[in-house]
C-alpha cells in the first residue's frame, strides 16, 4: 500500500502528511513562524479585540 502524499498549502511542495503539520512544509513553517517576544513584531501590528468585532458584524447582519 501506498503512503498518502499531500502539498504544502502555501509552496505546492509534496510530502507525507506526517511530515507537513498545520498544512505547511518546514521551510514554509519557519518562514511564517511568529515573533516570540512582542519587540520582534512588526511595527503597525495590533491584536484584534475578537469578541467586539464579532459583535460589530453580527450589529451589521440585523435587519433595520
Amino acid at each position: 500500500m501506498r503512503g498518502l502524499l499531500v502539498e504544502c498549502t502555501d509552496c505546492g511542495r509534496p510530502g507525507p502528511a506526517a511530515a507537513l503539520p498545520d498544512g505547511l512544509c518546514k521551510p514554509c513553517r519557519t518562514a511564517h513562524r511568529k515573533p516570540e517576544s512582542s519587540e520582534d513584531a512588526a511595527p503597525g501590528e495590533v491584536e484584534r479585540d475578537v469578541p467586539a468585532l464579532v459583535a460589530s458584524l453580527r450589529n451589521l447582519m440585523r435587519t433595520p
